[in-house]
């Protein structure tokens, strides 16, 4: 018995098979004796049949896009727990490093520091910037008073500024505001790619790093007389 007599009669002896199944239905080519013109029912059978492949693919995109963000929520959280386990400086700036590095493949971490704060030599992630450019009318004065993170292609006078002479192959970048009832500076991250830092992106992870950042720098900072 050949595979097609076998399906025959095995759906002959199981006529309620569509019944059961009845989203098998929608796959199914129907052969209807309608000459060059489309009947209603294979119309409708088309249509219901791009309607579930439409479906599908939402679907698909939906598990993919909650697949990436738990994936980002883990990343996310072992960074604030490295930030917070940090006793000073140099243990923010390792965690700072590993952490965006390793995880996020960010390449280039800078923190900047407004000079009200003493800050030791020896941390190369960490430099000083002065308290008027994170003031109006400063430089950075946009990224402090923005809602949202700084994201998007660096020019050559913000390279500079941000990364210094040392790094030029930044050609996008994302600068956080670190503000929680003061203005602590800025984190600046840097990538070679121009398109990994794009401005429609969704900063939201960015913006929790910012966050914690501010809440934790505090106890980290001791004032300048």
């Amino acid at each position: 018995m050949t595979e097609t007599q076998q399906i025959e009669a095995y759906l002959n002896e199981h006529p309620e098979f569509f019944v059961d199944h009845p989203y098998l239905i929608t796959a199914l080519k129907i052969p209807l004796d309608t000459g060059p013109a489309i009947s209603l029912i294979e119309y409708q059978l088309r249509k219901l049949r791009d309607q579930v492949k439409h479906l599908e693919r939402e679907n698909d995109h939906m598990i993919e896009v909650a697949r990436i963000n738990s994936v980002l929520f883990e990343k996310t959280r072992g960074l604030v727990l490295a930030l917070l386990d940090a006793r000073n400086l140099h243990d923010l700036s390792i965690a700072l490093d590993e952490q965006l590095g390793r995880s996020f493949d960010i390449p280039v971490v800078r923190l900047l520091l407004s000079d009200q704060f003493e800050i030791q030599d020896g941390l190369n992630l960490i430099r000083s910037i002065t308290s008027r450019s994170l003031e109006d009318g400063g430089d950075f004065a946009e990224a402090i008073s923005s809602k949202e993170s700084w994201v998007g292609r660096v020019t050559q006078s913000h390279k500079k500024a941000l990364f210094g002479n040392e790094t030029t192959d930044i050609a996008s970048c994302a600068t956080l505001g670190l503000v929680r009832g003061h203005t602590y500076g800025l984190l600046v991250l840097g990538h070679p790619d121009a398109e990994h830092f794009q401005s429609n992106q969704d900063t939201l992870f960015l913006d929790h790093i910012g966050e914690a950042l501010a809440m934790i720098l505090p106890r980290l900072l001791p004032e300048t007389n």
